[in-house]
């Protein structure tokens, strides 16, 4: 809070300004020059408040921007320092994640070897016993064992990267548009994703100012609004 006689004197002078308002009744020429005259004068108000408050935000603003300045330049060596870091770390832990999932491939493949012999020898007994008895359903079933995918459980290979406690890695993933066009298309032919398109509205509003009600745009309506403005009359 601001100690200052000047804005307690322009604060007690706006508390008034309602109470004339609401007393306010505009019915002819003169009541309603009366109300224009009132409407001036809240402008010319607040122009005082103005120049009895903003030297004190430019200030204070002044002094945030400072402030904020020197956190960030006292900070700015230990962001440096901890990009450093979290490089290294990532550039380890990322060559060791590719030694484990070669280790991996290669123990999935060792796995799936194993269970590819294991099923053909039994397809191969099942054969010799089959062409034995002239059972043509264990025939069958030995060619269905050959035919059919072999299915391993993946191996459990750990990478080489200690545990710390309070280090951890995060994956984000997030979308960027290449072709404007083509996910426009997409949307018009998938409504449910109009969601994914948001309108320009400030060029929106920009052509709504330049071309008033004569803009024509499908699925677009200007929107017209007559408000009072008020100089001070000066």
């Amino acid at each position: 809070m601001v100690a200052d006689t000047q804005i307690d004197i322009v604060r007690a002078e706006a508390m008034d300004w309602p109470t004339k308002a609401r007393a306010l009744v505009v019915s002819d020429a003169p009541s309603y020059t009366g109300a224009a005259a009132l409407l001036q004068g809240i402008k010319a108000l607040r122009k005082q408040i103005a120049d009895v408050f903003d030297p004190h935000i430019t200030r204070a603003h002044q002094a945030h921007k400072a402030l904020v300045k020197e956190k960030a330049d006292a900070e700015a060596p230990l962001t440096e320092a901890e990009t450093t870091i979290k490089g290294r770390l990532k550039t380890y832990d990322d060559a060791q994640e590719k030694i484990r999932a070669e280790a991996q491939r290669v123990a999935d493949a060792a796995a799936l070897k194993v269970e590819q012999d294991k099923e053909l020898a039994q397809a191969a007994a099942m054969e010799i016993e089959a062409a034995a008895t002239g059972d043509t359903q264990l025939q069958a079933d030995a060619e269905a064992l050959i035919s059919q995918p072999v299915y391993v459980a993946p191996a459990q290979v750990a990478k080489a990267t200690p545990v710390i406690s309070g280090i951890s890695y995060a994956t984000t993933y997030s979308a960027r548009v290449v072709d404007k066009l083509k996910l426009i298309q997409f949307v018009a032919a998938n409504p449910q994703f109009v969601g994914l398109v948001d309108a320009n509205q400030v060029a929106l509003n920009q052509q709504a100012r330049s071309l008033k009600t004569a803009m024509q745009i499908p699925g677009v309506v200007v929107d017209e609004k007559r408000d009072v403005r008020a100089g001070t009359g000066r």
